[in-house]
């Protein structure tokens, strides 16, 4: 069994990338567009959902931390927010 190095360097960027911008599909893309391989495309989805999977529970994405600085409205529909009062005689 051979295995490549450069496969499992590929796979790890990929996981750290997600792991911190959160972006899934498009960057399963364009690794997969960088290497061209499709053997690797299964690796690069499994890596890609493990890590947002277990970022988005600890922390925000990198793009949502700095909106959240800058004062950027998040664009995520924010729960429920309404006033409920009664009115009674």
């Amino acid at each position: 069994v051979h295995i490549e190095p450069g496969e499992f360097a590929m796979v790890g960027a990929v996981a750290m990338l997600s792991g911190f911008c959160r972006m899934t599909v498009s960057l399963v893309v364009i690794m997969f567009e960088l290497t061209g391989e499709l053997t690797y495309l299964v690796p690069f989805m499994c890596a890609t959902l493990a890590a947002k999977l277990i970022g988005d529970p600890i922390s925000p994405s990198i793009y949502d931390g700095h909106a959240r600085l800058n004062g950027i409205a998040p664009i995520e529909e924010q729960g429920d927010i309404r006033l409920d009062t009664v009115v009674g005689d």
